[in-house]
């Protein structure tokens, strides 16, 4: 379960990393300013690391773990059927956090393999991003080797100056416990997620699963498509190497290969 843990808290810092500033500029320079790309991935580092905390609570839970969390000013309540956490202005892996998180839900299955959690904040902050919406979240633990998680975002993200951008969408990690140090990807991402900022809405869908590794800190293959303002392009992370590399095909059609 330690191994499971790791593997979430450091899937949506891969994903950031691999969309980088430069990465998604380049997928289409006529539509995206380097301004637009910032602000767009700083929404989307939001909802990721949301969505890693709320993972781990339900991984610790599901570990008897209920008791523990990895910082000294949250305080956690755990109950039949929610699990509430208050922030205290806590630093948790770089990310500043304030409010109070609750998950409410049920099991859904009687073996507790299956269920989904209604995920709502109280006065929440990240990173000085003041949270409105909701986040909805379903577990299937039926496959103790695959465990899959589904998260549901219908957001809104306020900053210091009072500009609003939202982010709607969903995403799917698959774990494959079994095949960790062997061949093959030991997590997956697919979904489709848009991220709208000064009225232009950023359209992702993962088109080719994204896959990642233990000891590898990059995407190792898998290919995400980017729509903005009608113009399109693919980011490909090739086919297993790990190394911070991908093709960019741009919409006349051309490509060539980047790092960032």
């Amino acid at each position: 379960m330690k191994t499971f843990k790791s593997l979430v808290l450091g899937f949506g810092s891969i994903l950031i990393a691999a969309c980088s500033n430069d990465a998604m500029n380049d997928l289409n320079d006529e539509s995206l300013t380097p301004e637009q790309v910032k602000s767009q991935m700083q929404v989307n580092s939001v909802s990721d690391g949301l969505d890693e905390l709320v993972t781990e609570l339900l991984i610790n839970d599901k570990a008897g773990k209920s008791n523990k969390t990895n910082t000294d000013c949250a305080t956690l309540v755990f109950s039949e059927e929610s699990i509430s956490v208050a922030y205290d202005q806590c630093n948790i892996q770089g990310n500043t956090l304030s409010g109070t998180m609750v998950l409410t839900g049920n099991n859904g299955s009687t073996d507790g393999s299956k269920g989904n959690f209604a995920v709502t904040f109280t006065d929440f902050t990240y990173n000085d991003y003041i949270l409105n919406g909701t986040k909805t979240l379903s577990f299937d633990f039926s496959d103790p080797n695959s465990p899959t998680f589904t998260i549901v975002t219908d957001a809104t993200f306020e900053d210091a100056h009072g500009d609003i951008v939202s982010w709607k969408g969903n995403r799917v990690l698959s774990w494959h416990l079994d095949q960790i140090n062997a061949e093959g990807a030991d997590v997956d991402c697919t979904g489709d997620w848009e991220i709208t900022v000064d009225g232009i809405t950023y359209q992702f869908t993962v088109t080719e699963p994204l896959s990642a590794n233990l000891g590898c800190a990059y995407i190792t293959s898998g290919v995400i498509q980017l729509e903005a303002d009608g113009k399109m392009a693919s980011l490909d992370f090739g086919r297993g190497s790990c190394d911070q590399t991908g093709t960019v095909t741009y919409p006349n059609g051309e490509s060539e290969e980047i790092s960032w």
